[in-house]
């Protein structure tokens, strides 16, 4: 069947990169590369030839017009929201589908905010959000239409991590893994008084290595630093590794946004319970689920009595990780994920 649909996906990967990783690390691309429907092509912006900013992006719009896709895919606006605007004026034609983090902002001054709200969120067809609270936001602060925006649920190739799955674990290990906007001090206090070994695989922010020379004695807390392991497969490690635990932890700074929400689609498909510092902006609530535990920010006192409960109650961490995998039959799985998002391209190209 010939493709119907030409889809340009803005990337630092290459195919073989892509095709390696589990479908949810591309945002589907993987997935949709292998639909009948669409003819799927890749663009890294950094391999274009540039002198400054401004040829930079005079290249790329270049390209992109040569490319002449129907729908241009980007799993971040970061550092690309001038081709939103070059579509408003014309210069582009395609739709666009974007990926937003955070919520659509508002500004104070009157001029910089109309401009925003009634021209530039108007050159997205459809933004697929994290967090409930950030299209309720947008929805209801009327900065964008019903049908331009959704929360989608990304769910993960549960396939791709059977390999690093360990069902039986030794040792009560809880793991760590995320790298920003993370609390690790309260995570290394509440596993080190309750003697629980802890693994922390995290990036070489100034906090984290606060905290990591604050335990480098300790005999509980062990910190990795990915800079210092000098890999190709960095992802591929990171799963590895959290095949061993038997809790993942997603402590994290209050933040007046969503955090830490990758790290739970990729806990999912090792069926373990999760500890996660509570923030309003979570898509999945732990509790409700009965897959984890939401714990105030920098709250050590609560974060030990789970951690105890848990070493204390195997039963109850079977249970959880019996609710886990119900979850990812279901929704949180990445043919339904990318399923809605090939079905949003035919529907936004109609």
């Amino acid at each position: 069947m010939a493709s119907q649909y030409k889809v340009l996906y803005i990337t630092r990967y290459n195919k073989e990169f892509i095709l390696n990783k589990p479908d949810n690390f591309a945002y589907y691309i993987k997935s949709i590369m292998n639909s009948d429907l669409i003819d799927v092509h890749l663009l890294n912006p950094l391999s274009l030839p540039r002198k400054n900013s401004i040829q930079a992006l005079i290249t790329l719009v270049k390209v992109i017009k040569n490319i002449n896709p129907d729908i241009l895919y980007l799993d971040n606006l970061q550092g690309l929201n001038k081709l939103v605007v070059l579509k408003r004026i014309g210069i582009l034609k395609c739709k666009i589908v974007a990926w937003k983090y955070t919520y659509c902002k508002e500004y104070s001054n009157t001029i910089k905010n109309w401009c925003t709200k009634f021209f530039y969120w108007k050159g997205i067809d459809k933004i697929y959000m994290m967090f409930d609270n950030h299209t309720h936001h947008a929805l209801t602060h009327n900065i964008v239409k019903v049908h331009q925006i959704t929360t989608l649920s990304r769910g993960a190739e549960i396939e791709w991590y059977q390999k690093y799955l360990k069902p039986q674990k030794d040792n009560f290990l809880v793991m760590a893994t995320g790298k920003d906007s993370r609390d690790y001090q309260t995570l290394s206090e509440a596993c080190e008084q309750t003697r629980t070994n802890c693994h922390i695989i995290t990036r070489r922010h100034e906090s984290n290595i606060k905290v990591a020379e604050k335990f480098k004695n300790s005999q509980y807390i062990k910190f990795t630093f990915m800079e210092d392991l000098h890999i190709d497969n960095e992802y591929e490690y990171i799963m590895q590794q959290q095949g061993q635990a038997s809790i993942l932890a997603i402590p994290c700074e209050k933040r007046k946004y969503g955090v830490g929400y990758t790290n739970v689609v990729e806990a999912l498909p090792y069926h373990i319970p999760i500890l996660m510092t509570h923030n309003p902006d979570i898509h999945i609530d732990l509790e409700k689920e009965g897959i984890g535990y939401l714990i105030e920010p920098y709250d050590v006192k609560t974060w030990k009595e789970k951690i105890i409960y848990l070493k204390q109650h195997p039963e109850i961490v079977a249970e959880m990780g019996k609710h886990a995998k119900k979850l990812t039959e279901k929704e949180y799985n990445a043919q339904t994920t990318a399923s809605y998002i090939v079905n949003d391209f035919i529907q936004i190209t109609k």
